[in-house]
């Protein structure tokens, strides 16, 4: 990001300008001992040195020619039109509409994401966007304690467990009670005073659940509450049934997936869709298409916007004060750009390799898959030594699965392995003959 530092004679202007004498003065407001005297920073240098210094420290990070990584942030192909569109000075300035209808080209973009979202969800209407799909799902469960006025909310097992503290988080504000459920055990804990399921399909360990058969033990034992569906990889909605075909209430998504870079992780897109009937009770902005008061001349409008901008605080039904506009116009071209077939290819390669290294690795002495449902990308294997699988990865210049002991430590010598289309047959052939290394207990070179 550039940088052009203010001199003293413009900072003593400015000073000026507000009626104060001093910065010390400016910030007098600030307690004693959260104030720091002095940076400890290196002295200033020329740009041209900076410019080395910073490359040269870039080089530190290691490139890798292939991932086996996902857990909620996934390497898709992103089309060469989306940085085209995307880097256009009308959109990447734009941030959000604050004067709304004087932005008639990015709500018509919004409008357009919102409309392509509910066609590929099948969902009655989607919202401008959140900021991920872990504060869409936080969102969604303090949306159906607002609907139903109760204040518990169940979470099946098997949600991101990132999302799980994000939920979490929010409830604690507002002394909602959470509750953690299985499969097995759903149907011995619904009760009327549940205001919500929450669940995640395919979940955090790939399984693409038996949602007919969900819904139905809701419906029948607790047919108040709401059933909120999560998804972290939505590229599997171009094979999967869409959650408004099932009988979903709320379904939320992370949408980076959908043309948006891994980065370091973030930022991400927050996908929010709803029954039309819970409409004027979601959380963010909702673009709408109208004519001329005298005309037939077409033009948006910001429809809604349940936030606490613009009304009191304690009857906001939301606290996000903004959508991820650029990144839901990276989504919306990614999904123009594909079409309907282009994410049925996307998500039919990521079934078929996922499922041929689930193969592959089955047939390697030491190697269990253990997953017992279908799954999409994702799934998990038990190894011998997961140690070195990782480190058999780093010598072949392959991004190691998940050691998925860093969320449950229970779970020994366990890989949450991701594969998508952008994995190679010389990839997966590498990742196959890492995994055979690992097994022998044997680095190269040894």
């Amino acid at each position: 990001m550039d940088f052009v530092p203010h001199d003293n004679k413009t900072v003593e202007e400015m000073l000026n300008l507000i009626g104060v004498k001093s910065l010390k003065e400016l910030y007098q407001d600030v307690p004693k001992d959260l104030v720091i005297e002095q940076l400890n920073l290196p002295a200033g240098l020329p740009e041209s040195n900076l410019l080395h210094k910073i490359t040269k420290i870039s080089q530190k990070n290691k490139l890798y020619s292939n991932s086996f990584l996902g857990a909620g942030c996934y390497y898709h192909y992103i089309p060469s039109l989306i940085d085209f569109v995307i880097s256009r000075s009308e959109f990447y300035t734009s941030y959000t509409p604050y004067q709304a209808e004087a932005s008639q080209g990015y709500l018509q973009a919004i409008y357009e994401y919102q409309t392509i979202i509910s066609r590929i969800t099948k969902m009655d209407v989607a919202n401008a966007s959140m900021y991920d799909g872990s504060t869409a799902l936080a969102e969604a469960a303090i949306m159906a304690t607002i609907i139903t006025r109760k204040k518990t909310v169940i979470m099946l097992k098997g949600i991101h467990p990132e999302y799980e503290e994000v939920v979490k988080t929010y409830c604690w504000g507002q002394n909602i009670k959470i509750e953690i459920a299985t499969n097995e055990n759903l149907e011995t804990k619904l009760n009327n005073d549940i205001a919500a399921i929450l669940f995640q399909s395919p979940n955090f360990f790939g399984d693409i659940q038996d949602i007919p058969k969900i819904t139905k033990i809701i419906r029948d034992n607790c047919p108040n509450c709401l059933i909120i569906q999560a998804m972290t990889d939505p590229t599997c909605l171009g094979i999967l049934r869409p959650p408004g075909a099932t009988d979903i209430d709320i379904f939320v998504a992370e949408g980076q997936s959908f043309g948006i870079s891994p980065s370091f992780g973030g930022p991400g897109l927050g996908i929010f869709t709803a029954k039309q009937k819970y409409l004027r009770k979601m959380p963010g902005r909702l673009i709408g298409k109208t004519k001329e008061i005298n005309g037939e001349k077409l033009g948006f409008i910001l429809t809604l916007q349940a936030r606490e901008q613009h009304i009191r605080r304690e009857k906001a039904g939301s606290n996000i004060c903004t959508n991820q506009a650029l990144c839901s116009l990276s989504a919306l071209v990614y999904l123009l750009a594909l079409g309907s077939t282009g994410l049925k290819e996307v998500a039919n390669q990521n079934f078929q390799k996922a499922h041929y290294v689930k193969q592959k690795l089955s047939e390697i002495p030491g190697y269990e898959i253990l997953n017992k449902n279908p799954t999409y990308n994702e799934f998990l294997v038990k190894c011998d030594d997961i140690d070195s699988l990782i480190e058999h990865c780093k010598t072949r210049e392959l991004l190691p699965p998940l050691k998925i002991s860093r969320y449950y430590p229970e779970m020994k010598n366990i890989a949450l392995v991701c594969v998508t289309e952008m994995n190679s047959k010389k990839s997966i052939d590498l990742f196959i003959e890492a995994a055979y290394s690992a097994s022998n207990g044997k680095m190269e070179g040894n």
